[in-house]
C-alpha cells in the first residue's frame, strides 16, 4: 500500500514529465557560421614552397603530418621535453582546473531541472499551546519554454569552449618549447663558431707579433690584430646569456626551478634541422584544427543559447509545489494518523510588467551574440594571417640560408688565400683582417638563419593549429 509521500512524489514526477514534454524552447537555434574561407594558400611570388597542400598517395595526410610534429626534427632531447612539459606545465594544470570550474557550473545550471526537496521541523512554546510540525516539501520549475535547457545549452557549449582554450594552452606551450630549445642549440653554436674563429685570430695576432719582431709588421697591424680578437671576444657574451636564459625558459615550461636542467643541456648538440617539406592542407582545415577558432566557435554557440534563455523570461513561469508533514500540539501525538497534512498545487508567475528589462537583457544577449560572431570571423582572419606570415618566413629564410652558405664558403676560401699571400708577402695586414671579419660575419649570420629556418617551421605548425591532440594523448599516459 503507498504511503501519501509515495503518491505525493508520483503525483510530482508525473505532472512534470507531461509538462516537459509538452513544452517549447524559445530562442534562436545554433547553426555553425558560415564563414568565408579562402580555397587554398597563397605563396611567396618567386619562392618554391616548402608545403604542399596535398600529400602524394604514399604519405601521411596533413591532420598526421601535423600530429607529434616535433618528432620530425629528430631530436631525442626535444622530444623528451615536449612530452615533460605537457605532463608537467603549470599553465596546463590552470587550463585544467577552468575545465573543472565550466563543468561544475553546467551542474549547477542542470540543477533546475530537477525538482527541489527541503525538510523542516520546529516546536514552538509560549503562553498558549505547545506546536510541534514536521514537513517536507517539494518544488518543479516546469521548463514551458526551455529557459533551463537554453541555460545547460550554453553551459555546455562553455565546456567546450574551455577544453579548447586547455588545447590551445597545450600548442602554445609545444610551440614555445620547441622554438626554445631550437634558439637554446643555435646559442651554443653561435657560441662554437665564435671560438672557432676567435683562436684563429689568436694565431693571427701572434703571428703579427712575431713578424713584428723581425720587421715585417707594424705596430698597427698588431693593434689591428688584437682589436679583432677582442672584438669576437666580446661578441660572445649575448649568445652565452642568450644560451642560459633558455635554459632557464625551458625549466620554468616544464614545471621545474630555471635552473633545474642546467646540467643536462650543457653538453652542445646541433640545431634541430627542419625537415625539407610538410603537408599543410587548405585553409579550411583550421575550422577544425586550431584550438582558438574551436573555441570561438563554442563561444557563438554559448552565446545563441544564452538568447532563448533571456527570451523565455518573457513567458510566464509555473511551479509545482507540495508537502506533507506532520503537526499536532503534543508532540506525543506527532506521529498519529490525525496528525497527517498533505498540499499540492501549481502555481504561476508572469512578469507582466517589467519596465522594460527583460527586453533589455535580451538586447544585450543578442549584441553578445553578433560580438560573438564578430570575434569568431576575426578570429578566423588573424589565423589565415598567422599561417600566410609563417609561410613567408619560413620561405625567405630558407632562401637566406642558402645564400648565407655560398657566402661562407667564398669568405673561408678567402680567408685562407689572404692568409697565403700575407705569408708570403704579397698582401697587407688589413686584406687578411678584411678577409677574416667577414668570415665571422658570415659564419654567425648563417647559424642565426639556420635557427630561424627550425623556428619559423615550428611558426608553421603552431598555426597550423597541429600536434595538440597528440600532447593530450602524451598528458593522459
Amino acid at each position: 500500500m503507498l504511503t501519501c509521500q509515495d503518491q505525493f512524489r508520483r503525483t510530482l514526477l508525473s505532472l512534470a514529465v507531461a509538462t516537459t514534454a509538452a513544452a517549447c524552447t524559445v530562442g534562436p537555434d545554433y547553426r555553425p557560421a558560415d564563414l568565408d574561407v579562402p580555397p587554398a594558400w597563397s605563396r611567396p611570388a618567386g619562392v618554391d614552397a616548402a608545403a604542399s597542400p596535398a600529400p602524394a598517395a604514399t604519405e601521411p595526410g596533413p591532420q598526421q603530418d601535423a600530429a607529434r610534429w616535433w618528432t620530425r626534427f629528430a631530436d631525442p632531447t626535444l622530444t623528451s621535453l615536449v612530452e615533460r612539459a605537457v605532463r608537467s606545465n603549470v599553465d596546463v594544470q590552470v587550463a585544467e582546473t577552468r575545465v573543472r570550474q565550466a563543468q561544475a557550473s553546467r551542474r549547477i545550471a542542470a540543477s533546475g531541472l530537477w525538482p527541489s526537496l527541503n525538510a523542516t521541523a520546529a516546536t514552538t512554546v509560549g503562553t498558549g499551546p505547545d506546536n510541534s510540525a514536521l514537513f517536507a516539501g517539494a518544488g518543479y520549475l516546469l521548463d514551458m519554454f526551455g529557459g533551463v535547457r537554453r541555460s545547460v545549452e550554453a553551459a555546455d557549449a562553455d565546456i567546450e569552449a574551455s577544453v579548447e582554450e586547455r588545447h590551445a594552452v597545450l600548442l602554445a606551450l609545444i610551440g614555445e618549447v620547441a622554438a626554445t630549445y631550437v634558439e637554446l642549440r643555435g646559442s651554443q653554436s653561435s657560441i662554437a663558431t665564435l671560438e672557432k674563429n676567435l683562436a684563429a685570430q689568436q694565431e693571427t695576432w701572434n703571428l703579427t707579433k712575431a713578424r713584428r719582431t723581425v720587421g715585417l709588421a707594424s705596430d698597427l697591424d698588431v693593434e689591428r690584430a688584437r682589436a679583432q680578437v677582442a672584438g669576437t671576444a666580446a661578441a660572445l657574451s649575448p649568445f652565452e646569456s642568450t644560451r642560459e636564459q633558455s635554459v632557464h625558459r625551458l625549466g620554468v615550461l616544464l614545471g621545474r626551478a630555471p635552473a633545474a636542467l642546467a646540467d643536462e643541456l650543457r653538453t652542445d648538440a646541433p640545431i634541430p634541422s627542419a625537415p625539407s617539406r610538410i603537408l599543410v592542407g587548405v585553409p579550411a582545415d583550421l575550422l577544425r584544427r586550431r584550438p582558438d577558432l574551436r573555441r570561438a566557435e563554442r563561444e557563438l554557440a554559448a552565446a545563441t543559447a544564452r538568447v532563448g534563455a533571456a527570451t523565455a523570461d518573457l513567458y510566464p513561469r509555473f511551479t509545482l509545489t507540495g508537502s506533507v508533514g506532520l503537526s499536532s500540539l503534543d508532540v506525543g501525538d506527532l506521529f498519529k494518523a490525525g496528525s497527517r497534512l498533505t498540499t499540492f498545487g501549481p502555481s504561476i508567475v508572469w512578469p507582466v510588467f517589467a519596465g522594460g528589462s527583460i527586453r533589455g537583457a535580451i538586447q544585450v544577449r543578442n549584441a553578445l551574440q553578433e560580438e560573438a560572431l564578430a570575434r569568431y570571423e576575426s578570429t578566423l582572419l588573424s589565423a589565415l594571417e598567422d599561417v600566410e606570415n609563417a609561410f613567408v618566413r619560413h620561405t625567405r629564410e630558407q632562401l637566406r640560408r642558402r645564400d648565407l652558405e655560398e657566402a661562407v664558403d667564398a669568405n673561408r676560401e678567402a680567408a685562407e688565400l689572404a692568409h697565403r699571400l700575407y705569408a708570403n708577402g704579397l698582401v697587407g695586414f688589413l686584406d687578411v683582417l678584411v678577409a677574416e671579419r667577414s668570415l665571422v660575419e658570415s659564419e654567425s649570420r648563417l647559424v642565426e638563419s639556420q635557427t630561424a629556418v627550425s623556428t619559423t617551421l615550428i611558426a608553421i605548425y603552431v598555426a597550423l593549429g597541429g600536434g595538440w591532440e597528440e600532447a593530450e594523448e602524451v598528458r593522459l599516459q
